[in-house]
C-alpha cells in the first residue's frame, strides 16, 4: 500500500505585492537584501518555549490562523509556526550532575537530625524533671514555641529531602529516556545541532486531503479512497507541481517545508520521542501506525495534535520535505536551506503501516527520516512492511504551510 508524500507549504512574505515574485538565488549566491520577512533589517521575536501560539501571534501581530482558498469552497487551514530555536536530531543525554542533588539532600536530612534532636533533647528534660519531682510533666511556654520550631524545621527539612530525592530519580530517569533515544536512532539522525529558524511560518494543520489535491490538480491516484483521507501515491515532483498550482489558486507562495521547518513544527517544543511522550501508549494517542492502523489511512484530525494543532505529524502517511538528503553536521544553523544537489529527497513522520520505531519524531526518537529518489513511487506493499531506507519512495502526503507576511501590512511573498 502506499501513502501520499506530506506536503508542507510555506507562504513567504517577501516582496510587496506590485512588485513580480522573485525566485532564490542557487546556494552560494548572494541573496536579495529583502528577507522573506518582507522588511529589510527586520528580526521577528524568537519564541520563548513557554508561551501559547495565539500569545506569540498577539506578540507580533500577526493572525494564529489562516486558511487559504482553493476554490468551490475547498479551503487549506494553516497554523502560525513561531520563530526559534531547537535542536535537531537526537541529542546524547546529559551527564546528570548528582552533587547538587546529593548537597541538598544532606541539608534536608541535616535539618531533620536537628529536629529530632531538640525535640528529644526537650522531651527528655521534661521527663527527667517531673520524674524527679515526682509530678505530671508541665510545659512552660518557652519550651513549647522551642518545640513547636524544632518540628517546622523538622517538617521543612523533611520536604526538603524529599523533593531533592525525587528531582534527582527524575533526572537519572530522563539520562536513561535520552540514552534509549540515543541508542535507538539511526546514524541520518546524528549528530544533534542546534537550529535556529529566525522567521515564522504558516503549517497547515492537517495533511492534504483527496478533496483538496483533486480540486487543484484534478485527479488523485490515492489507493485508499475518501475526500477527508490523506492522498497518498504521490511523488516529490508530484507535490512540486501541486504546490506550484495551489499557489496560484491561493494566491500566495506555497511550498514544501525544509525539512528543519518540518521537525521544528512537529516538536512544538518537545524533546521526547514522540510530541507526546515516550511510550507507545503516547505515540497511540498521536500516530496511525502499525500497531492501530490497520493496514489503511485514515481521516485527518482524528487523533492527539501537538502543542500547535497540528495533527498527524505522526505516522498515517509519510511527509515529504523540500531538502536533498545530506549528512547532518555539528555545526549550529540558522535558516537552512535545502541543497540544490542530491539524488533523495528526505520524507518525515512515519506512515499508517509503519513499525514502533519509524513513526518517531526523530529517526531515533518519533520524525522518521529517511529519502527516495525525485520521481519514484515504491512497489505496491513493499514500503509499509519495512521501516528502514527503501529503494523506492514510500507513499507521502501533503501538508501546507505559509510563510510570515511583513509587520504592519500584507505582501506578496515570493519563492525561495
Amino acid at each position: 500500500m502506499r501513502l501520499l508524500p506530506l506536503l508542507a507549504l510555506l507562504l513567504a512574505a517577501a516582496a510587496p505585492a506590485a512588485e513580480p515574485a522573485l525566485p532564490s538565488p542557487p546556494a552560494g549566491e548572494g541573496r536579495d537584501e529583502r528577507s522573506e520577512s518582507g522588511v529589510r533589517g527586520h528580526t521577528w521575536p524568537l519564541w520563548d518555549g513557554q508561551e501559547s501560539i495565539e500569545q506569540y501571534a498577539r506578540k507580533i501581530a500577526l493572525p494564529p490562523t489562516q486558511t487559504l482558498d482553493l476554490g468551490n469552497g475547498v479551503k487549506l487551514e494553516m497554523v502560525l509556526i513561531a520563530a526559534g530555536t531547537f535542536v535537531m536530531g537526537v541529542p546524547g543525554p546529559a551527564p546528570v550532575e548528582e552533587e547538587p542533588f546529593v548537597t541538598d539532600i544532606w541539608i534536608g536530612q541535616f535539618a531533620v537530625a536537628v529536629s529530632v534532636a531538640v525535640l528529644l533533647v526537650l522531651l527528655g528534660v521534661v521527663v527527667t524533671r517531673a520524674i524527679r519531682q515526682r509530678r505530671w510533666p508541665q510545659y512552660s511556654l518557652a519550651r513549647f514555641v522551642v518545640m513547636i520550631l524544632a518540628a517546622g524545621a523538622g517538617v521543612v527539612g523533611g520536604t526538603h529531602w524529599w523533593h531533592s530525592a525525587r528531582r534527582l530519580t527524575e533526572a537519572q530517569a530522563e539520562y536513561q529516556r535520552a540514552l534509549a533515544r540515543l541508542q535507538n536512532s539511526t546514524r541520518w539522525e546524528r549528530p544533534a545541532h542546534e537550529v535556529t529558524l529566525t522567521r515564522p511560518y504558516y503549517m497547515g494543520r492537517y495533511e492534504v486531503t483527496q478533496e483538496q489535491y483533486q480540486q487543484v490538480m484534478r485527479r488523485t491516484y490515492s489507493r485508499f479512497k475518501g475526500p477527508d483521507l490523506p492522498v497518498d501515491d504521490v511523488s516529490w515532483d508530484e507535490a512540486q507541481d501541486f504546490c506550484d498550482r495551489a499557489s496560484k489558486k491561493a494566491g500566495v507562495t506555497i511550498r514544501l517545508p525544509t525539512e528543519a521547518e518540518w521537525e521544528y513544527a512537529c516538536r512544538a517544543g518537545t524533546r521526547t520521542r514522540y510530541y507526546t511522550g515516550d511510550a507507545e501508549a503516547d505515540l497511540d494517542r498521536a500516530a496511525w501506525y502499525c500497531a492501530n492502523s490497520n493496514n489503511t489511512t485514515h481521516p485527518i484530525g482524528q487523533k492527539t495534535p501537538n502543542a500547535w494543532g497540528l495533527y498527524d505529524m505522526h505516522g498515517n502517511v509519510y511527509e515529504w520535505t523540500q531538502d536533498f538528503h545530506v549528512p547532518y553536521k555539528v555545526d549550529t544553523v540558522k535558516d537552512p536551506q535545502s541543497t540544490t544537489q542530491g539524488e533523495f529527497h528526505v520524507f518525515r513522520g512515519g506512515g499508517g503501516m509503519t513499525l514502533l520505531a519509524g513513526v518517531r519524531l526523530l529517526p531515533g526518537t518519533g520524525l522518521y527520516r529517511d529519502s527516495a529518489t525525485t520521481a519514484s513511487l515504491s512497489e505496491s506493499g513493499l514500503w509499509w512492511r519495512c521501516p528502514r531506507r527503501l529503494d523506492g519512495a514510500p507513499p507521502f502526503l501533503h501538508r501546507c504551510a505559509v510563510a510570515s507576511p511583513s509587520p504592519g501590512k500584507r505582501t506578496r511573498s515570493r519563492r525561495r
